[in-house]
């Protein structure tokens, strides 16, 4: 009788674990914070680009739980302005940093990557220059833009190829 008591309630307790694991596995793969795949890009977006704040980084956790499994991106160092991260649309996404010069505005390559991750840029330290250019190229498509915030409205602009991912 204490057996039967015994392997009863090990059968429930075993049962319940199951059923909670399972519970747990289906939110986890509900499409939340399951990384690039989960920014809603429409045809011909090559990026996604995110104002993270003017010299401090701010909302960095949503975006790295969100769209970067967790990963804390490499930050990249231009000027003392706006923080930026950027998202490749796809793996295998070559990637050309250029630093533009206020004087002559001729870019200069400053960091190149042939298989591109997510990263942080921090430039634009003057309000009417842009002092970045990134240029992302896959296969036969390629991207340039210079994140800036407008100086009309505020807005975040990058290019006709990028998705605005910025949290208000």
């Amino acid at each position: 009788m204490k057996k039967s008591v015994l392997f009863r309630l090990a059968a429930a307790l075993l049962l319940a674990a199951l059923l909670f694991s399972f519970a747990g596995c289906s939110e986890r793969n509900s499409g939340e914070g399951s990384g690039r795949e989960a920014i809603p890009f429409s045809d011909g977006q090559l990026y996604a680009v995110a104002h993270l704040g003017y010299q401090k980084i701010e909302h960095l956790e949503h975006y790295v739980r969100e769209y970067l499994s967790g990963d804390n991106p490499p930050v990249f160092y231009l000027s003392s302005g706006d923080y930026y991260l950027v998202i490749p649309r796809y793996d295998g996404m070559e990637l050309k940093l250029y630093e533009n010069d206020l004087n002559s505005s001729q870019p200069t390559l400053v960091y190149e990557d042939p298989d591109c991750e997510p990263f942080i840029l921090q430039c634009n330290a003057s309000d009417i220059f842009a002092d970045a250019t990134i240029r992302l190229t896959y296969g036969d498509s390629e991207a340039e833009f210079s994140p800036f915030l407008s100086l009309k409205d505020g807005s975040l602009e990058i290019g006709p190829g990028g998705l605005e991912l910025t949290v208000q």
